[in-house]
Protein backbone atom coordinates (compact mmCIF):
# COMPACT_ATOMS: atom_id res chain seq x y z
CA UNK A 1 0.00 0.00 0.00
CA UNK A 2 1.41 3.80 -0.56
CA UNK A 3 1.87 5.61 1.74
CA UNK A 4 0.99 9.35 1.80
CA UNK A 5 3.04 12.15 1.15
CA UNK A 6 3.76 14.25 3.36
CA UNK A 7 2.19 17.64 1.53
CA UNK A 8 -0.88 15.25 1.79
CA UNK A 9 -1.14 14.66 5.16
CA UNK A 10 -2.21 17.55 7.12
CA UNK A 11 -5.98 16.87 7.07
CA UNK A 12 -9.07 13.97 6.73
CA UNK A 13 -9.78 15.73 3.19
CA UNK A 14 -6.28 15.64 2.27
CA UNK A 15 -5.99 11.47 3.46
CA UNK A 16 -9.28 11.00 1.60
CA UNK A 17 -8.33 12.44 -1.83
CA UNK A 18 -4.63 10.78 -1.66
CA UNK A 19 -6.06 7.97 -0.52
CA UNK A 20 -8.52 7.59 -3.58
CA UNK A 21 -6.10 8.90 -6.02
CA UNK A 22 -3.79 5.58 -5.15
CA UNK A 23 -6.41 3.35 -5.77
CA UNK A 24 -7.54 4.32 -8.66
CA UNK A 25 -3.46 5.30 -10.03
CA UNK A 26 -1.86 2.45 -7.79
CA UNK A 27 0.56 5.36 -6.44
CA UNK A 28 0.62 8.28 -5.04
CA UNK A 29 3.50 10.02 -6.92
CA UNK A 30 5.70 10.76 -4.21
CA UNK A 31 8.69 11.64 -6.53
CA UNK A 32 6.06 14.63 -7.78
CA UNK A 33 5.04 12.26 -10.25
CA UNK A 34 1.83 13.88 -12.16
CA UNK A 35 -1.67 12.38 -12.94
CA UNK A 36 -0.34 11.40 -16.79
CA UNK A 37 3.11 9.95 -16.26
CA UNK A 38 0.99 7.96 -13.08
CA UNK A 39 -0.71 6.56 -15.91
CA UNK A 40 -3.41 8.67 -15.75
CA UNK A 41 -6.03 8.46 -18.86
CA UNK A 42 -9.89 9.57 -19.15
CA UNK A 43 -11.15 6.13 -17.15
CA UNK A 44 -8.90 6.87 -14.52
CA UNK A 45 -10.08 10.64 -14.25
CA UNK A 46 -13.59 9.70 -14.58
CA UNK A 47 -13.08 7.05 -11.37
CA UNK A 48 -11.48 9.76 -9.32
CA UNK A 49 -14.23 12.26 -9.81
CA UNK A 50 -16.72 9.69 -9.22
CA UNK A 51 -14.93 8.39 -6.02
CA UNK A 52 -14.79 11.63 -5.07
CA UNK A 53 -18.34 12.63 -5.76
CA UNK A 54 -19.85 9.35 -4.04
CA UNK A 55 -17.31 9.46 -1.07
CA UNK A 56 -16.65 13.14 -0.24
CA UNK A 57 -19.52 15.07 -2.30
CA UNK A 58 -17.26 17.11 -3.25
CA UNK A 59 -18.29 17.74 -7.41
CA UNK A 60 -14.20 18.06 -9.24
CA UNK A 61 -14.72 18.31 -12.81
CA UNK A 62 -12.19 15.91 -14.56
CA UNK A 63 -10.47 18.72 -16.66
CA UNK A 64 -8.63 19.73 -13.73
CA UNK A 65 -6.65 16.07 -13.70
CA UNK A 66 -5.98 17.16 -17.00
CA UNK A 67 -4.16 20.18 -16.40
CA UNK A 68 -1.75 17.47 -15.27
CA UNK A 69 -1.52 17.53 -11.53
CA UNK A 70 0.65 15.79 -9.02
CA UNK A 71 -1.11 15.07 -6.22
CA UNK A 72 -0.43 18.22 -3.94
CA UNK A 73 -1.54 20.25 -6.98
CA UNK A 74 -4.69 18.33 -6.79
CA UNK A 75 -5.68 18.31 -3.62
CA UNK A 76 -5.53 21.90 -3.18
CA UNK A 77 -7.94 22.45 -6.30
CA UNK A 78 -9.89 19.74 -4.72
CA UNK A 79 -10.20 21.77 -1.00
CA UNK A 80 -10.63 25.06 -2.75
CA UNK A 81 -13.77 23.53 -4.53
CA UNK A 82 -14.72 22.29 -1.30
CA UNK A 83 -14.45 25.58 0.21
CA UNK A 84 -16.34 27.62 -2.24
CA UNK A 85 -19.18 25.58 -2.01
CA UNK A 86 -19.82 25.76 1.62
CA UNK A 87 -19.90 23.09 4.19
CA UNK A 88 -21.09 20.09 1.70
CA UNK A 89 -18.93 20.85 -1.31
CA UNK A 90 -21.75 19.83 -3.50
CA UNK A 91 -21.76 21.23 -7.38
CA UNK A 92 -19.18 23.50 -6.90
CA UNK A 93 -16.24 23.20 -9.10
Amino acid sequence: MATIPDAAAGSSLEEQVTRIWAGVLGATGEDGATFIELGGQSVSAVRIATRIQEELDIWVDVGVLFDDPDLPTFIAAVVRTAEAAGADGSRAG
